[in-house]
């Protein structure tokens, strides 16, 4: 049966946002389980009701299903549908996130820029439709093996989580105390600082790194500034992913050099974003150019970059300051005073030695962790799909 025959596609709209919301962005892959964020809406909505079944039709591949158990509104890149008489919302919801289903949706929306799906196609995708008591089986079968998975799921994420908690403390104690845990101890004069070594130094970032730079951003509606030319490596936030950098999404063309003249980041620079999101850090791993969101360090022979390469995310969220949204923001005047403990050059060292070794093997441990959600994630959606197609038969 065609999807349109079994739903009623619900066409409720309001620009009141006073009501409990959902936006894609709550809405895990796969999984229909609801995240809180701190999103929030800004003119028309979807209203849906309990039961009903919204489905994201912007990058349908991501496979974003959700059934509320309560009245609000919803972002309209959701299909609100509700289902009639005959149908069980929580089997249909099932069939959606089956892969036989997503990758018909993303086979018809392949090559598009911004990839969305509309009602024409997805309301005429045929579906089979069982007796209502074998579509209760079914729910009762997959919602049993799949909260069983979503359970191991849930106890590796909280321990992924114990994990980024207990690296982010062995950081922050390392660079505001050191190793030697009997170090005579000084009052920083600084709130956030607090004790550090007595013969440690608390500084200025103009003070320590005299020189340092941002980079620029052409514009983007001129193509022209832009070139698939890998020499002139052009990397934003987005691109900083990994400890080391080296290529990035865009590069820019000579002709953006000549009319810009940016500054070069050069090999073994530190970068870190200061604006949008605050104290990511990478290193440049070839002569590079960046964006006017990310500060480049370049080497230098008095202080340990790999120190900071730890350092500095602490560093910039202590010292930015709030806007009126309650946001972290830090700005060139901010950065150039920012306030940080020192230790020697050697120390630094040290320090970075220490935390290299230890954040390896968290990280390990954490990689291993995500290998597993992986893998739970990859069996519930086999699961889903080997029952509503028929290839994994239940009693």
């Amino acid at each position: 049966m065609r999807v349109k025959d079994i739903v009623v596609l619900r066409n409720e709209k309001t620009t009141d946002t006073s009501r409990r919301y959902i936006g894609l962005e709550n809405i895990t892959s796969w999984d229909a389980r609801f995240v809180e964020t701190t999103s929030e809406t800004e003119g028309t909505n979807n209203i849906f009701y309990p039961n009903d079944i919204l489905f994201g039709k912007l990058r349908p591949y991501l496979a974003k299903g959700y059934i509320p158990k309560y009245e609000g509104i919803c972002s309209t890149e959701f299909f609100v549908m509700s289902c009639k008489s005959g149908v069980l919302p929580h089997y249909l919801l099932y069939v959606f996130l089956s892969h036989s289903v997503i990758d018909f949706i993303k086979n018809q929306v392949a090559g598009v820029k911004m990839p969305r799906t509309n009602w024409d196609e997805f309301g005429n995708l045929n579906i089979d439709l069982p007796s209502l008591s074998v579509q209760q089986k079914i729910v009762d079968y997959l919602d049993e093996k799949t909260s069983a998975i979503d359970t191991k799921v849930e106890l590796l994420e909280k321990k992924k989580d114990a994990y980024a908690r207990l690296k982010k403390a062995m950081i922050n104690r390392a660079v505001t105390r050191g190793l030697d845990e009997h170090v005579k101890l000084k009052d920083s004069g600084v709130e956030w600082i607090g004790m550090i070594p007595e013969h440690w130094e608390v500084k200025r970032f103009k003070d320590v790194f005299r020189k340092y730079s941002t980079g620029f951003t052409p514009e983007s509606k001129n193509l022209d500034n832009f070139s698939d030319n890998e020499e002139f490596t052009w990397v934003t936030i987005a691109d900083m992913t990994t400890r080391v950098v080296g290529i990035s999404s865009l590069n820019l063309s000579e002709k953006a050099i000549k009319d810009n003249l940016p500054e070069l980041t050069i090999k073994g620079s530190l970068m870190f974003s200061f604006k949008l999101t605050i104290g990511k850090t990478a290193f440049a791993e070839k002569d590079l150019y960046t964006n006017e969101a990310i500060v480049s360090i370049p080497p230098h022979r008095n202080v340990d970059l790999v120190y900071f390469y730890y350092t500095v995310p602490m560093i910039c969220m202590n010292n930015a300051t709030e806007n009126i949204y309650g946001a972290k923001i830090l700005n060139q005047k901010i950065i150039a005073n920012m306030i940080f403990a020192l230790p020697p050059y050697e120390e630094q060292q040290a320090i970075a030695a220490y935390l290299d070794e230890k954040c390896a093997k968290i990280d390990a441990a954490i990689a291993n962790i995500d290998k597993q959600t992986d893998a739970l994630k990859r069996l519930k959606r086999s699961l889903i799909n080997e029952v509503i197609s028929g290839k994994r038969m239940i009693e």
